[in-house]
């Protein structure tokens, strides 16, 4: 259809830069004679990108380019939060950061063929003062040429922020596996926890464009004072 064409041009513009994080998209006019469509064909894609949170509407401004900022990142991807009081932002430490090969697992979720190098990501995440959230992150090599744990550890902006700016890697949604299981010594150390404690693991595959998966994150959480929450959009 006419509209997917648009779409898929627009999502070709994000991914090339020319079309930069916040910058502000050409009217729908302009888009119409552009792409040589009717404005309701463009209204239509841009209203898909809007609902997938790649473009963002400003009332009285037009529409732009989605920025994973804080706040989307906090909206969308960031889901453990305190069982009393206000949600915050995570104070991110970086433990590891190494290459080495991804297991037949991680290489079956990131789907990588051939040779499987990756760079493995170890983060704590505290909340209140206190390790909440550890990480594992492993992305491919091949999605990130030249990341090294220097310009990790200098990011200004969140992990997905910077996967966006530094990389053009946008992510656009994310798959999430939650179970309860007792920690693992390494857990228990890095949270501060009674050994044998209960925690929560998440397993999450974050997705760019196409189902293309770019990330695979494996979090442990202590939930004694944090819950996981479940944000639904009204589909009404």
């Amino acid at each position: 259809m006419l509209y997917r064409r648009v779409k898929r041009q627009l999502i070709t513009d994000i991914q090339s830069g020319l079309a930069a994080p916040g910058a502000a998209l050409p009217s729908e006019a302009d888009l119409a004679r552009r792409f040589e469509v009717s404005i309701g064909t463009v209204r239509r894609a841009v209203d898909e990108l809007v609902a997938e949170h790649v473009l963002v509407r400003q009332q009285g401004r037009g529409t732009f380019v989605g920025k994973l900022d804080r706040e989307r990142f906090m909206y969308q991807f960031f889901k453990i939060a305190p069982r009393e009081g206000p949600g915050e932002f995570p104070d991110v430490r970086m433990l590891g950061f190494c290459k080495s090969n991804a297991t037949q697992t991680e290489a079956m979720t990131l789907k990588l063929h051939g040779q499987h190098p990756v760079f493995r990501i170890e983060n704590i995440l505290l909340l209140q003062g206190q390790p909440v959230i550890h990480d594992h992150i492993v992305i491919a090599q091949q999605m990130f040429p030249g990341l090294t744990q220097a310009k990790f550890a200098a990011r200004t902006s969140t992990i997905y922020g910077f996967y966006q700016t530094d990389f053009g890697i946008t992510i656009v949604e994310a798959d999430e596996r939650v179970r309860a299981e007792t920690a693992s010594e390494e857990s228990t150390r890095q949270l501060n926890l009674p050994s044998g404690s209960p925690i929560l693991r998440i397993e999450r595959t974050a997705y760019t464009f196409d189902r293309q998966p770019a990330e695979l994150r494996i979090s442990v959480v202590d939930t004694r004072h944090f819950d996981y929450v479940s944000r639904q959009r009204d589909m009404a």
